[in-house]
């Protein structure tokens, strides 16, 4: 756990635009104007490369490793972060699979209390930040977004985040191609209800987790009904 001095408390500004309900925050940011969009795109100030999202994402991920795989004829673009719509960096097809992953992920986490949702309405709702070695940029988020789902996607991340949990409980996955190897992830809360949880696996090591299996460990997000 970091210094308590770093811990990080949560807390959600009053609008729909930021409410628990991801439905509510979704028609809120659609219904914003030119003016109201352009108030909101100017507090996210200047945002990391390779770390797409929306501007009141529900769902953050965290990453310490640049996602920097890059297609060998399509060019990365660092779009800025939209607001009621699917940022298109979200689809670059990169040769890892690691943002099919990550689509994969989101979808799996707002099903389970919007059973509905296509990709469209989940990823306007998603932010992907890569910190690398600034922890600042997860307070920097966590304050912008206000997310009430965040997950790591790896040890480092969750370690420099300043996060404290109430309560947690492990998950683990096994190697599909070694017999005894586990991977330990897990899923916990924060004192305001906020669901926060460490991924097993990266998702660019996917060859090394069944689907099946990481999609059992993403149902078991304690995320509370809307």
């Amino acid at each position: 756990m970091a210094d308590k001095d770093r811990i990080i408390t949560l807390r959600r500004p009053p609008s729909l635009l930021f409410s628990p309900r991801a439905d509510e925050r979704l028609a809120a940011a659609r219904a914003q104007g030119k003016r109201q969009r352009a108030a909101l795109a100017g507090r996210a100030g200047d945002w990391p490369p390779n770390s797409p999202g929306s501007l009141n994402a529900w769902l953050l991920l965290v990453t310490t490793k640049p996602p920097v795989w890059r297609d060998p004829v399509l060019t990365w673009q660092d779009r800025p972060l939209t607001l009621g719509d699917a940022n298109e960096s979200f689809f670059y097809p990169d040769p890892l699979g690691f943002w099919s992953e990550i689509r994969r992920w989101s979808q799996e986490l707002f099903r389970l209390r919007y059973p509905t949702w296509g990709l469209g309405e989940s990823l306007a709702l998603t932010s992907l930040l890569h910190v690398g070695e600034d922890s600042s940029r997860f307070g920097t988020a966590v304050n912008l977004f206000a997310p009430r789902v965040i997950l790591f996607l790896d040890e480092p991340s969750w370690l420099g985040s300043g996060i404290e949990i109430q309560k947690s409980v492990n998950h683990y996955i096994k190697d599909p191609h070694r017999s005894g190897q586990v991977y330990e992830g897990f899923w916990g809360e924060t004192a305001d209800g906020v669901a926060v949880g460490k991924s097993p696996q990266h998702p660019t090591t996917h060859n090394l987790y069944r689907a099946q299996d990481m999609a059992g460990f993403l149902r078991a997000a304690p995320i509370p009904p809307p």
